[in-house]
């Protein structure tokens, strides 16, 4: 994975590492240009809203379930199991954001 390991992106900052290969350089450039042409690095904001609805969704199907059932052994299982599931999506949700990757600004992904 060392020829991978590739250091400063942009053409204006000079190369200090003997054994980087121009060529692989060229070609990441290039493919993040063509990447970025595709808009393939913008966020999909209707997906990530559908994403926090399917996490709502969970949550309360889970709390109705006890709520309806009780708090007999198969609901209370099957309420961990839903409560699990939302936290490990919520989770992820919460990386994207923390990555800065849903908004555009800072200030609304914080």
């Amino acid at each position: 994975m060392n020829s991978l390991l590739i250091g400063e992106l942009s053409p204006e900052q000079p190369s200090f590492e003997p054994t980087k290969n121009k060529e692989l350089t060229d070609e990441f450039r290039e493919l993040r240009a063509t990447v970025e042409r595709m808009g393939l690095m913008k966020a999909n904001h209707v997906f990530f809203l559908l994403y926090l609805l399917h996490i709502l969704l969970l949550d309360g199907a889970a709390w109705l379930t006890l709520w309806v059932f009780g708090t007999s052994f198969l609901p209370f299982l099957l309420c961990a199991v839903l409560l699990s599931a939302v936290q490990a999506q919520a989770g992820w949700l919460q990386h994207d954001f923390g990555h800065l990757s849903v908004f555009s600004t800072s200030k609304w992904n914080h």
